[in-house]
């Protein structure tokens, strides 16, 4: 079964698309998000456990129930710059996006 991108969401798109870009270009460039999450994340557990936080530089921007919510967030004040969202959970696991469905 074959999908195009317009069989996708438009937010998905984005985000899968942003993602793949940053690690290809430069895998360290949200060093500092990563950090500022490790650092907060006992604190993170004990209020905002399964909900998915938005930071960039060492500051969080917010914290939402939704992923959706926290992508919206992060374009409409970041734009095409790059910023972090990861859920809050006490095992974290690493999130490898492919745009499998993308197909010419």
């Amino acid at each position: 079964m074959k999908f195009h991108v317009s069989d996708l969401p438009t937010v998905v798109l984005q985000f899968s698309i942003h993602y793949i870009c940053i690690n290809i270009r430069s895998l360290r460039m949200l060093e500092k998000e990563t950090q500022t999450f490790e650092q907060q994340l006992p604190g993170l557990l004990l209020t905002d456990l399964g909900k998915f936080v938005l930071i960039k530089g060492s500051e969080i921007t917010g914290i939402f129930s939704a992923l959706e919510d926290a992508l919206k967030t992060g374009y409409e004040k970041f734009g095409a710059d790059p910023f972090f969202i990861k859920q809050i959970l006490p095992a974290q696991q690493p999130l490898n996006f492919a745009n499998n469905y993308l197909v010419a």
